[in-house]
């Protein structure tokens, strides 16, 4: 964050939520059904009514997508399937997915490559976290 407001920081390119960063601190009242959405300042931590949710590792190092195949992208971007994968949890709020959901095969295409092609930086993201159960 700078005086002109938040800048990239090419180190960190889309290496989603820092492993080395702590979970901020979570308001107890702040997560389940009708709150708000929070969003850290650093905007790799979203907290809403799903539970809390961290910005993704989109580099190609394998703490992100770099074992990803195109197929399991494209399952991610246009079925909402965490890691592309059948059978798994749907990819939280606020990643935007079904913006991307009718996209051509060619773009989802290019989109991959171009992910594929940045510098891979290792960070394991921290498990998304569920909101806590009501009775």
């Amino acid at each position: 964050m700078t005086e002109h407001g938040p800048i990239s920081d090419p180190d960190r390119w889309l290496m989603g939520h820092p492993a080395d960063s702590p979970v901020p601190e979570i308001p107890e009242d702040a997560v389940g059904p009708g709150k708000w959405m929070l969003m850290h300042n650093d905007l790799t931590v979203a907290v809403g009514p799903w539970g809390v949710s961290f910005g993704a590792n989109l580099t190609p190092d394998d703490t992100g997508i770099g074992t990803w195949s195109f197929e399991q992208f494209k399952k991610a971007m246009t079925e909402g399937k965490y890691k592309g994968m059948d059978n798994s949890r749907p990819i939280m709020p606020p990643m935007p997915w079904e913006s991307f959901k009718n996209l051509t095969e060619e773009d989802l295409r290019a989109i991959y490559d171009y992910l594929k092609s940045i510098k891979p930086i290792e960070n394991v993201v921290p498990a998304y976290i569920p909101p806590a159960q009501t009775e």
